[in-house]
């Protein structure tokens, strides 16, 4: 919220975003439906992911307040993906605490800044940190379960493990967070949670559980997917895409950046597939979350263009870099230019309106008044320059209105 002088005029603008819209996400009972608390009507969340947070990893400098920001406000991401790097490679009890530090840096920020935040423990070997994962999941229930904005993802990517042993782990964490919290909690599936036939006629017992769906356009064709996709949407399981990518499956690996890739895959980015997917999500509502926020030498890292090791080459203090699409990926100019799309139509975004219809409309705001247009700095404009914000004043008989205007080209 903030307030601006207009002369003699005082304006307080409170600006709502995806989650004061649509409240906390709720599946609705005995269908594969995911409703807004507030709205009651479905709800399909289009979001990016970070990295993963272990200390020292090239993610790890993207676990700021400013990143989430500029997501929420450049990117018109309505979630962010926080992926707790629980990982037995490099993991100690200090990098824990720093970890579990990043991750709640990344949900405070999305609670100030309007949008969701999925709670992710980022790893392939979850079952085997039962001790550890309880700890944690306590911790943010508790700290962060009465939060709409708040989801709880388990196991981010089981390997070789059937769905008994998943769903074991799983009924051993849920009941942990919900001594805290009824918020939505996603659940992984097998292999590389790919394996979403495997949950049918086996889902587990509570009422707000979706089931995980992870995948990479150009190694994953959705005309193969989608038949088991809709025999589980067909069986009432709610699917939740937690982490897509537009390029190959390993995320677009690079020599320069590995030494260890079978192939160097940066330039796999592949739109016409990944548009397939998407308008697949679109007809069966299925909210998605693109990987990810780096700038590593890797096609899926959305700011990774400048090809050296560690990433370090994107500035991250500049505020018009992070909508800058020379600076991206090709995937990452994909996934910008298409929540920036899906921003233009979203419910949320109710003032949206064209900048070519503006001045006809106005007769309809208050016959025979005055008009003014003002920035959100409080400058006059005859007319909008740009995408943006901008304040409406209408006054007529001594009597002064205002309305706020999101408009778009």
């Amino acid at each position: 919220m903030r307030s601006i002088f207009f002369g003699v005029l005082l304006l307080t603008i409170s600006f709502a975003g995806p989650v004061s819209y649509y409240g906390e996400l709720k599946v609705r009972p005995n269908t594969p439906f995911i409703d807004g608390a507030k709205t009651k009507i479905r709800a399909q969340i289009r979001g990016v992911s970070f990295g993963w947070s272990n200390t020292g990893w090239e993610s790890e400098s993207f676990y700021n307040a400013n990143a989430v920001e500029r997501m929420a406000k450049d990117w018109k991401a309505e979630l962010v993906r926080a992926a707790y790097g629980a990982t037995r490679l490099g993991f100690t009890e200090t990098d824990a605490i720093a970890n579990r530090k990043r991750v709640e840096t990344i949900v405070e920020a999305a609670i100030e800044n309007d949008v969701f935040a999925i709670i992710d423990w980022h790893s392939h070997y979850a079952h085997n940190e039962l001790e550890q994962a309880s700890e944690f999941f306590a911790y943010m229930a508790q700290k962060y379960g009465e939060y709409d904005n708040v989801i709880f993802e388990l196991y981010n990517e089981p390997l070789n493990m059937n769905w008994d042993d998943i769903k074991a782990y799983s009924e051993q964490i849920i009941p942990i967070i919900r001594k805290h919290s009824d918020n939505l909690i996603l659940v992984g599936t097998p292999f590389y949670s790919q394996k979403i036939q495997d949950v049918i006629g086996r889902k587990i017992r509570d009422a707000n559980i979706a089931y995980v769906v992870h995948f990479y356009a150009a190694s994953h064709y959705v005309d193969f997917w989608s038949e088991d996709m809709n025999k589980a949407i067909n069986d009432t399981i709610p699917i939740f895409i937690t982490e897509y990518g537009t390029t190959n499956a390993d995320g677009g690996c690079s020599p320069i950046a590995y030494g260890d890739c079978s192939a160097d895959h940066y330039n796999t980015h592949n739109a016409e597939r990944s548009d397939a997917w998407h308008a697949y999500m679109d007809s069966k509502k299925i909210s998605s979350v693109a990987w990810n926020i780096n700038d590593k030498y890797e096609g899926s890292a959305f700011f990774g263009a400048v090809p050296m090791r560690g990433g370090g080459a994107f500035d991250q203090s500049s505020p018009e870099n992070w909508s800058d699409t020379t600076k991206m990926t090709e995937s990452g100019k994909y996934v910008f230019k298409k929540l920036n799309e899906y921003y233009k139509t979203a419910p949320w975004n109710s003032d949206a309106v064209s900048i070519k219809s503006l001045y006809n409309k106005l007769p309809e705001f208050q016959p025979a008044a005055s008009y003014e247009l003002y920035t959100l700095q409080g400058k006059l404009v005859r007319e909008p320059s740009d995408n943006g914000v901008y304040i409406l004043i209408t006054r007529q008989n001594g009597a002064v209105k205002s309305k706020i205007l999101r408009v778009v080209k």
